[in-house]
Formats: C-alpha cells, sequence, structure tokens
C-alpha cells in the first residue's frame, strides 16, 4: 500500500509539473509574441525604451517626457534591449518574465530543496496581478521580484547562514535593481536596506563577515539606495522628479504630478477615508460587495465604465482567498522557523508603510507582498502534516484555477503593432508618404497611441505629442 501511494503521488505531481509547464510556457510565449496596448506601456513605457537605443522618432507630450526623464531607467533598459536583440517590439513585455526568472534562479540557489518551486508557482497563479503582469509591458511586477528576492536573501544573513558573504552580495544587488526600477519601491527597499545593514553588523559582530566586507558591502549598499535619488536632486532639484515629493511638497518644488491623484485613482465611497482603511478594502476586495456592479481583475484594476462612479476603481487584485491560504502559509512557516525575524520584520514593517503611503490602496505597485507569502508558504508545504498538507494544496489548486478562469491569460495575437494603429495614425502615414518630409510635426491629444504616428516601425516619421490647449500644428482629419 505504501509503494502504491507513492507511485500515485509521484504520477500526482508529474501531472502538476506538466500542467505548470505548460501554463507559464503559454504566459512566456504571450510575453515574446503579444504586442501590449495598455495605457501606460504606449504613453511612456515603450517610447522611453525605444528611445534609450535611438529605435524611435516619437517625442510623447511634455509631462511624459519629464517621467521618462525622472523615474529610474532599468525597465525601459531592458524592454528596449529586448526589442533590439529580438526585431520584435512585442518582446518588450517580456521583462517582467526575465525578472521572475531571475528570482526563480535566486530562490533555488539561496534554498535549494528545502524550497517547493512547484507549490511556490502553483500559489502564484493564484493572484490575479500576477498573472496578468507576467506577461504585460508594465515594470510593477519587474520591481517586486527584486524586494522579494531581497527578502529572501534575509535568510542567507542569519548567523547560521552557510553563505554569509554570497547572500549579502546577492542582498545589495536585489535593493539596487529595486532601486533602478520603480519610485514604489524606494520606501520598501530602504526599508529592507536598514534591516540588512542591521545583519550586516550582526554577522560581523559574530565573525561571519570580516569587519571590513561589512562595512564595504555597507557602503555599496548605501550608494545603490541613493544613487537615483542623487541623480534626479543633482539633475531636477527633486530625488523624486516629476513627482511631487510626499513628505514634504514645499521642499522640493519641481514638481508636475502629485503624489496623490485622489479621486482619479480612487472610488468616491473611499475618498474621505483614511489611507489604511483603503489599503485593508483593497486587499480584501469589499467592494465586490459595495454594488450590484459588475468586478474585474485587470492589469491596472482600473474600472471598466465610468471610473469616477466605480465602486471598484483601482481596487483589489490580490484575491483575498488566495492572500488567507499564503498568510496561514506564511504563518506555519514562521512557527517552523522557516521565517527569520529579519525578513518577518522586514516584511511587516513594509506592510504598515505601505498603508500609509499615498497609492497603497494600488496593489499592483507592491506585489512583493503576495510574492514574499508564496515563497515562505513554499518553503513548508511539503513538511506540514499529511492532512493540513493537503488542504493548503488543494485550497492553492483552487485559487489558481479560479484565476485562470476569470482572467483567460492565455490569448495570443502575435501581429505587428502596426495592425492595431489607429485609423487617423494610418490617414497620417498616407499623407507623410504622399508628401515626405523631414519636418518635425505635433499630434494632440492622442495619448495613449501617439507613438503609432511615427510610423509602422515607430521610427518613420519625427513626431511629438501635445495637448490641444498647447500651441501645436494639429494634423488635420
Amino acid at each position: 500500500m505504501p509503494r502504491r501511494r507513492g507511485v500515485v503521488a509521484s504520477a500526482c505531481a508529474a501531472l502538476h509539473w506538466g500542467l505548470l509547464t505548460a501554463i507559464y510556457g503559454r504566459l512566456a510565449l504571450k510575453a515574446f509574441l503579444n504586442f501590449p496596448r495598455d495605457w501606460d506601456f504606449l504613453a511612456y513605457h515603450l517610447p522611453g525604451a525605444l528611445s534609450m537605443y535611438g529605435l524611435t522618432s516619437y517625442t510623447p507630450e511634455p509631462r511624459l517626457v519629464a517621467v521618462i526623464a525622472g523615474f529610474p531607467s532599468l525597465p525601459r533598459a531592458v524592454a528596449g534591449a529586448l526589442v533590439l536583440a529580438t526585431g520584435r517590439f512585442s518582446a518588450a513585455g517580456a521583462l517582467n518574465l526575465l525578472a521572475f526568472a531571475a528570482l526563480v534562479a535566486g530562490l533555488l540557489w539561496l534554498y535549494g530543496r528545502a524550497f517547493s518551486l512547484r507549490w511556490f508557482l502553483t500559489a502564484l497563479l493564484g493572484v490575479p496581478l500576477v498573472v496578468l503582469h507576467l506577461a504585460s509591458g508594465y515594470v510593477d511586477l519587474f520591481a517586486a521580484c527584486w524586494l522579494t528576492l531581497a527578502l529572501a536573501a534575509l535568510d542567507g544573513l542569519e548567523r547560521a547562514a552557510p553563505r554569509p558573504l554570497a547572500s549579502a552580495l546577492l542582498f545589495v544587488m536585489s535593493l539596487a535593481l529595486a532601486m533602478l526600477s520603480k519610485f514604489q519601491a524606494w520606501p520598501v527597499a530602504a526599508l529592507i536596506g536598514l534591516v540588512g545593514l542591521w545583519r550586516f553588523a550582526a554577522l560581523a559582530h559574530a565573525d561571519r563577515l570580516s569587519r571590513v566586507h561589512a562595512l564595504v558591502l555597507g557602503a555599496v549598499l548605501v550608494v545603490g539606495l541613493g544613487a537615483w535619488p542623487l541623480r534626479n536632486l543633482i539633475l531636477f532639484h527633486n530625488p523624486v522628479y516629476p513627482v511631487q515629493f510626499p513628505l514634504a511638497p514645499g521642499l522640493f518644488p519641481n514638481a508636475l504630478i502629485e503624489a496623490d491623484s485622489g479621486v482619479f485613482n480612487l472610488p468616491r465611497w473611499l475618498e474621505a477615508r483614511s489611507r489604511p482603511l483603503r489599503f485593508a478594502a483593497s486587499v480584501t476586495e469589499w467592494n465586490r460587495f459595495h454594488s450590484g456592479e459588475r468586478y474585474f481583475w485587470s492589469l491596472d484594476m482600473g474600472a471598466r465604465a465610468n471610473p469616477a462612479d466605480s465602486p471598484h476603481h483601482r481596487l483589489g487584485g490580490w484575491f483575498p482567498f488566495t492572500i488567507a491560504w499564503l498568510g496561514l502559509g506564511t504563518a506555519l512557516a514562521r512557527s517552523r522557523r522557516r521565517v527569520p525575524s529579519s525578513a518577518l520584520a522586514a516584511f511587516v514593517g513594509a506592510l504598515g508603510l505601505i498603508a500609509i503611503l499615498p497609492q497603497g490602496h494600488e496593489l499592483r505597485y507592491w506585489l512583493f507582498v503576495p510574492l514574499a507569502l508564496a515563497l515562505w508558504t513554499a518553503r513548508v508545504i511539503e513538511d506540514l502534516r499529511p492532512g493540513l498538507r493537503r488542504t493548503l494544496q488543494s485550497a492553492l489548486l483552487a485559487g489558481a484555477i479560479v484565476v485562470l478562469g476569470a482572467t483567460h491569460p492565455f490569448a495570443i495575437d502575435p501581429r505587428p503593432p502596426a495592425a492595431f494603429a489607429p485609423e487617423k495614425a494610418r490617414a497620417f502615414w498616407a499623407q507623410q508618404s504622399a508628401q515626405p518630409s523631414a519636418a518635425l510635426v505635433k499630434v494632440c491629444d492622442v495619448n495613449p497611441d501617439g507613438i503609432y504616428w511615427s510610423g509602422p516601425n515607430f521610427r518613420e516619421y519625427p513626431v511629438v505629442a501635445c495637448f490641444a490647449w498647447q500651441e501645436s500644428d494639429e494634423i488635420p482629419e
């Protein structure tokens, strides 16, 4: 009987791996072949990525030029390099896939067999925003992967860890990459960095790291955390340019974008509520019960119709069912000493910080939370007693089935970007072909589609975007 159970378990595991390979393989193909057409990607992610390598003749409107100039550049560099290397504009959407692969590789190096990759991958399929962002051109998951890897690397900075120096190098590299990825990663990275500095000091005191190594690592970490803010401070007199500095707006007046966008990215019924309450409402998705309006999971969780009046606008996306079970898995991992106190302190502190930040309710910015919970659950799930293990595994499978069924993430449209160009952009191409001109042309009120006006390959015609209220030479229809 035990032998038969072992054969059945092996067969189930093989089937499970086969399904995961098919699912993630399909998402990887989508990431490379499907040209993203989401607002942020077309408006500034793609123009910024292409301009780094001289691959476009398009210039966005001034506010977005400022965004490209001030926002951290690593995602643009990676996305542009993917386009340059493959010759496909759709490959820019694979940057999240590369960061996710790096995260998986780092976790396997840190934990080896003490980590269930199978259940880590399964758990994440039950988090809608992770599934949707994996094959998108947005950079939220990209940043989250580096933050999660830094949290995991704290495990290697415990006193009994076998490779403290290598783990410290991984920790410093991960936080530096997070800082170069996205503004919203900065406060979390700074908090995790403080915990890391404490661990460096503790390891040096215990003679697990030499004092020289600890000092050098600490100095490199501080430089990694401060390099881009200092660069912005020198160039633009604002460390978070072009965004208003949230802690003291008057201290750095050179800003074009408010830190708290208010009702534009928030349902009216939450506008007067405290930020922690907004965060709690978003995590629990209790807006589902606020009205009869249908609720959708989407890339940015924006309401599909009339965002200003929708009770769902920008709320949710983690799926509370999955998060609750991952929370249980993390609690079990902590009880079995699989979650170090340093990582737990950094994680809990980060949650408290998120709850008071201006965009705390927009959960796509904080995807390191479900990633970390899935990581810690995967550290313990195979070691639980049979009944509890099967219950947790069944819950994670159920969450994945619900999310994949609701989001339909597998559709691939491999057509080139020109196939999606608006009719007005096509008419402009025809006009330019008939009367060739190298003069710069302004086009107004075309966000996020303005890049299409620059030609089928985004570099045929010199075009700059603007708004109608700005002085412009608007193209006749």
